[in-house]
């Protein structure tokens, strides 16, 4: 008879413990955690730089060279240029009268105007402005 009752007063106060104990965890976890918060950025060429190229090279003659397919097809799908292909830096008349920014460059690759962050990676490619 009293193992009964010691047996069913353990069961008693797990019941009762178990539900203290799970909200004490889940406010652990939230202290934790903390909100989540995502900051998306996109840098691109703004439509003001993009009429400024343009109108650059419709007055200024440049012949460049078309990238290889293989490589243009993986920039177009947005992988890294290869360490190997040679850049080329703007005109100086162009860059005077593109606005500068902080972590971004802008240089001729082949036939197209690519903007890339100071880390390397293209964030923006303009085609078809050498014609």
């Amino acid at each position: 008879m009293l193992r009964n009752a010691v047996v069913l007063g353990a069961a008693i106060g797990a019941f009762l413990v178990a539900p203290v104990a799970a909200a004490a965890q889940q406010g652990k976890k939230a202290k934790t955690q903390g909100p989540t918060v995502e900051v998306a950025a996109s840098v691109s060429f703004s439509v003001t730089e993009r009429r400024i190229i343009t109108e650059y090279f419709a007055g200024h003659r440049h012949n460049p060279q078309p990238l290889p397919p293989g490589i243009a097809k993986n920039l177009a799908r947005g992988k890294p240029l290869p360490p190997g292909i040679a850049k080329q830096q703007l005109p100086d008349g162009l860059v005077a009268q593109l606005s500068r920014r902080a972590g971004v460059e802008v240089a001729i690759f082949g036939d197209r105007v690519v903007l890339l962050e100071a880390s390397g990676l293209v964030v923006d490619v303009l085609e078809g402005v050498f014609r």
